[in-house]
């Protein structure tokens, strides 16, 4: 997993050969306007979604490699293992988090209050 701002993202093409595409689609500021749904760019898949967060959150495991950028809102946002907890960061606009496929992670959490949140998910193939 890796977590970020969204001005460092150039710094972490070399993670996946799809990363550039993304950053390309981020870039025209296509993601900020379209509403929620699945879309395609040039083969690469995103997926917007808006939520309110809360406090059990969901768990998930990443079926692919995914880029996920936080368009607006804040959330708390956990690596998982076998053992528990491994990493948490609060991801607030502006912020990504990058997962590669199988890890476990939770998301849509958050602290105290419930938050809209308006979220881009690109899946890597």
């Amino acid at each position: 997993m890796v977590q970020d701002v969204l001005d460092c993202l150039e710094w972490y093409r070399a993670l996946h050969p799809q990363m550039q595409q993304a950053i390309d689609i981020l870039d025209r500021a296509l993601v900020y306007d379209q509403s929620k749904g699945t879309y395609e760019v040039d083969g690469l898949i995103y997926r917007i979604e808006t939520y309110l967060t809360n406090e059990k959150g969901v768990m998930q495991q990443a079926k692919e490699d995914q880029l996920m950028v936080i368009l607006e809102g804040e959330e708390l946002f956990s690596l998982q293992s076998d053992s528990g907890v491994q990493m948490v960061c609060l991801c607030t606009t502006g912020m990504f988090v990058f997962v590669r496929k199988d890890e476990v992670y939770r998301c849509n959490q958050d602290i105290s209050e419930s938050k809209a949140v308006k979220k881009v998910i690109f899946t890597f193939s």
